[in-house]
């Protein structure tokens, strides 16, 4: 019988103990609600006193916070030379210019490898001066190899355009502003798409784009395939030196 019908039949009787309910209070707040990175997101920060790469979302930017000893190492961060506050960075700013130009010819089969290429050598003889861009250069960048990143990236542009069903972003990390993900790269920019199109395959971030396979953005393709092996470390210090370095490690840098 129920307490109550106990009750009433047993008068006198101890009265049923009543139910106590614990003020748990209000509880944590979800990781959008608080504006933490939620769990299988990528973190991006800005580099303080540096520029907004040409190749990045103007929006992101706005919305990245700045870089602090006490960000995850697993953020992507974003910046390149310095501002007018930190003092200029001519070199910087001229070799960005000279990749962007490469990489906008870079996609025509004909000569488009061999300006790719020269970009690279001169980023790499600028890297090896940085102290923050030295370890990123691959161990077999000095080789004689000369990568077909023309057949790479265009194979995977491609690829990728198809998988993706036509969306042009490459690559999401989270708008801590917006709290949802946003795209990292600037999509009125085809260079910078160009060059992130092997994103989910070539930087092993294991959060960002589809997750594609290298196999299925080479299109089954095993000459491209080859190619991943061949350029993945210098896409990596291209796109770093461009202002958007991948946590490490990452592809190419062993």
């Amino acid at each position: 019988m129920s307490c109550l019908l106990a009750l009433s039949a047993m008068a006198g009787a101890a009265g049923c103990a009543s139910t106590e309910y614990v003020n748990e209070g209000p509880g944590q707040p979800t990781p959008r609600a608080s504006g933490s990175l939620p769990p299988g997101a990528m973190g991006v920060c800005k580099q303080p006193f540096t520029k907004r790469p040409p190749i990045v979302s103007e929006e992101l930017w706005a919305h990245a916070k700045p870089c602090t000893p006490r960000t995850p190492t697993s953020y992507i961060r974003i910046g390149y030379a310095k501002d007018g506050a930190a003092g200029a960075d001519p070199e910087a700013e001229q070799l960005v210019q000279r990749v962007l130009e490469a990489l906008a010819e870079g996609t025509k089969p004909d000569d488009g490898n061999n300006k790719v290429m020269g970009a690279i050598r001169a980023v790499r003889a600028y890297a090896a001066r940085k102290d923050e861009l030295r370890a990123r250069i691959a161990r077999d960048s000095a080789s004689e190899q000369t990568c077909d990143v023309t057949y790479l990236l265009n194979t995977m542009s491609a690829a990728r355009s198809k998988l993706s069903g036509g969306d042009a972003c490459t690559a999401e990390v989270f708008d801590p502003e917006a709290r949802a993900e946003a795209c990292l790269f600037d999509a009125k920019r085809p260079e910078g798409l160009w060059l992130s199109s092997g994103w989910s395959c070539m930087t092993f971030t294991g959060a960002l784009g589809n997750e594609a396979s290298c196999h299925q953005l080479c299109g089954y393709d095993d000459y491209c395939a080859r190619q991943v092996y061949c350029a993945a470390g210098d896409v990596n210090l291209l796109l770093c030196t461009l202002g958007v370095c991948l946590p490490e490690p990452s592809a190419g840098i062993k």
